[in-house]
């Protein structure tokens, strides 16, 4: 038996670190004594049916900057009154705060990174923070890399990779071949994320002729974002072919009445996304950045664009139109595939095997 351990996410926000952390936690504690921290007011706090039917104890910590005496104080009171021996942290803004909290206690601590990092963090004071850390786990081979690039990893700590998993649906009732290409993205509604490029991408579709509808799901977390995304909608001929859902809990009814997941988005880790996308055998359109080259490694039939503009998108949604039903052939070989790689017990046993 494995020794008690806790995961760390204080982030406020929805997106794809805080579901990873939630599904980490959920997925050890069958076999683990899992206690989880998170920050008041956040995301994870707030959704409480999260962690309902797991055995797992959450704490609430509230401190108002990265390096907080009051953070350092709170998480250091749980890791000493629950005894904790592991620490999965995910996230990278408050390791000032953890380096002091875990100050002198014996405990394995694991950073697990999911998104790309761009400034080195290899001077004295960063390799000082980070000194404690045992293992730095990145979801992606991109990720893994990324860290041995920017982090200051520590003599005797390894870093590793450990594809994410996802509890993908064994029986799918693929969308049948139907006059209409039903486009879907998934992801927080915010810059970055493609929401943009999705939108003008489907005028080839429009141009042509084709029939079609592009929903988008996900959180509006950035109102500015947002509120120019409407502006452009309103001018917009084809936008009574668009639909903005916001956060859904029946993302897996949308996807399995989709044919084409496009997603053009920059700096993603093993995006969850994508994953899903993958296991309802939906036919993915990319931008080729980070981690997305990985799955077209792994076997799967993607589309990744090579220069990452709206132009290329735009041709490979245009040529996935016109040879629609091959590329649906091809897509749905994708969810068995996407059953083996991704599988629950083959992530959960690579982390049990970085446990104390």
């Amino acid at each position: 038996m494995k020794n008690k351990t806790v995961i760390i996410c204080l982030s406020r926000v929805n997106g794809g670190m805080e579901l990873a952390s939630v599904k980490l936690a959920r997925l050890l504690s069958n076999d683990v004594d899992i206690e989880f921290i998170a920050r008041d007011k956040s995301y994870i706090i707030e959704k409480e049916e999260h962690f309902n039917d797991y055995n797992i104890k959450v704490h609430s910590v509230n401190f108002s900057s990265n390096l907080s005496f009051s953070l350092i104080s709170q998480v250091r009171k749980i890791l000493i009154d629950s005894e904790i021996k592991n620490i999965i942290f995910l996230g990278a803004s408050e390791m000032k705060s953890l380096y002091f909290s875990t100050l002198g206690l014996d405990i394995n601590f694991i950073i697990r990174q999911g998104s790309k990092k761009t400034t080195s963090k290899k001077d004295f004071f960063h390799k000082l923070f980070y000194s404690n850390v045992n293992y730095f786990v990145g979801n992606c081979e991109y990720m893994k890399q990324n860290i041995i690039d920017i982090l200051p990893i520590p003599k005797n700590a390894k870093a590793g990779r450990i594809y994410s998993s996802l509890k993908l649906e064994e029986n799918i009732n693929f969308k049948d071949l139907n006059k209409k290409i039903d486009l879907v993205h998934v992801g927080r509604i915010h810059p970055g994320k493609g929401q943009k490029d999705a939108l003008e991408a489907c005028r080839i579709l429009h141009e042509n002729g084709f029939d079609f509808k592009m929903t988008f799901l996900g959180d509006f977390q950035h109102k500015e974002y947002y509120e120019e995304i409407k502006k452009d909608l309103e001018i917009l001929e084809y936008k009574d072919k668009i639909e903005f859902v916001g956060y859904t809990s029946k993302v897996k009814e949308y996807l399995q009445k989709s044919d084409i997941f496009i997603f053009p988005s920059l700096g993603e880790g093993m995006s969850n996304a994508i994953i899903e996308s993958l296991g309802f055998g939906l036919i993915p359109i990319i931008y080729n950045d980070t981690s997305s080259p990985e799955f077209k490694d792994l076997g799967f039939h993607i589309h990744l664009t090579k220069n990452n503009n709206l132009e290329e998108l735009k041709d490979i949604l245009l040529n996935v139109a016109k040879d629609f039903e091959n590329e649906k052939i091809k897509a749905s070989e994708n969810h068995q595939k996407a059953l083996e790689v991704f599988a629950l017990n083959r992530e959960k046993n690579e982390y049990l095997d970085l446990l104390l």
